[in-house]
């Protein structure tokens, strides 16, 4: 299956990449990827206050400042990138500096931060694409119920609240709970883009969107500012890009069918990329076999989510995903899970 998805991926991402520029045009010219001197006025304004750069020098508090006659001038040149789908490399490159996590005068790499920025104006180009992008998704109501994460009117405690709720009915029972917490490694740099302009594509998205979304994200790179010395460039190619309003969205959009592959996926729990499965005993059977059963489902999801993992080429971090038994009784049960044998 691995092979197959391969395959149509990387088929459909050079479709996208060789796209004559006519055609780019013409399909963007049916779309809604146009907007007004309003729409850019609400991106600039949601702008956080901030005076840190990319490479650039110029802070969002710059942008800010305009005066709102430039407000037209932007707009003309946003629609005109908008219709060709274009993005210029230097936009593509983040500043990556470094923040000291430790006491250590001379850190190793492990006890550095690394905090990417991105030019403020491809930021505007970003938030203007996600204004659209979210009203088809929310349309098409991509996004499960059970994923809060990169959602308007949600929040950590949104989702937090639900499992709390669902792990409080079940001891109320007087049963264990188990709950399985998952770890992808390294979950936003290990994004496969082409996977996810695959799985865009089934979802019907329009192609203006996914002409827009390859020219994104091809031609990445990063230069690491360190007390102002500069690395050489460091090519990108995969991965959500640190610091951009889009990368968080086309992670979630991404994994949007995640939870369908476990055995009761009202049970999973999901804020971007943390997820919880809580796994409730039936109460129609005796003890010594729910344990039975609750084992058996755990291993089955968790065969699923190897497979999974493997398709999307989305690894998990088997030594932070975690079992957790909750429960009331003074011996918890011990139960038997497997991850990659």
């Amino acid at each position: 299956m691995s092979n197959t998805t391969d395959r149509e991926a990387n088929e459909l991402w050079q479709l996208y990449s060789a796209a004559d520029q006519d055609d780019i045009r013409l399909i963007s010219k049916q779309s809604d990827l146009r907007f007004n001197e309003q729409d850019i006025k609400n991106v600039i304004q949601s702008l956080k206050n901030k005076n840190s750069s990319g490479f650039d020098q110029v802070s969002n508090k710059m942008i800010k400042g305009l005066p709102t006659h430039f407000h037209a001038m932007l707009t003309q040149a946003y629609n005109e990138l908008f219709s060709s789908a274009y993005w210029g490399s230097e936009w593509k490159i983040a500043r990556t500096i470094c923040l000291n996590k430790s006491d250590n005068p001379a850190p190793t790499t492990s006890q550095l931060r690394p905090i990417s920025m991105l030019p403020v104006f491809s930021k505007i180009y970003e938030k203007l694409f996600l204004l659209r992008f979210n009203n088809w998704s929310t349309k098409m109501n991509v996004l499960p119920a059970q994923q809060s994460g990169s959602r308007p009117h949600q929040a950590t405690t949104s989702r937090v609240n639900c499992l709390l709720e669902q792990i409080t009915q079940s001891l109320r029972y007087n049963t264990f709970t188990p709950v399985v917490y998952i770890d992808f490694m390294q979950a936003f740099d290990k994004l496969w883009q082409q996977g996810l302009v695959l799985k865009l594509n089934k979802l019907n998205c329009p192609s203006a969107y996914l002409a827009w979304i390859v020219n994104y994200f091809t031609g990445r790179s990063l230069k690491v500012d360190y007390g102002g010395i500069e690395s050489i460039l460091i090519n990108i190619e995969r991965g959500a890009p640190q610091g951009s309003c889009l990368g968080p969205v086309m992670y979630v959009i991404n994994h949007h069918d995640l939870p369908q592959i476990f055995s009761n996926p009202m049970n999973v729990h999901a804020y971007v990329d943390d997820i919880a499965i809580v796994y409730s005993p039936s109460m129609h059977l005796k003890f010594k076999y729910q344990v039975i059963d609750i084992e058996k489902h755990i291993n089955n999801d968790m065969q699923n989510l190897m497979e999974y993992a493997n398709e999307w080429h989305q690894p998990l971090n088997p030594k932070k995903t975690e079992l957790v038994n909750y429960h009331r009784a003074v011996q918890s049960p011990k139960l038997n899970v497997y991850y990659d044998g």
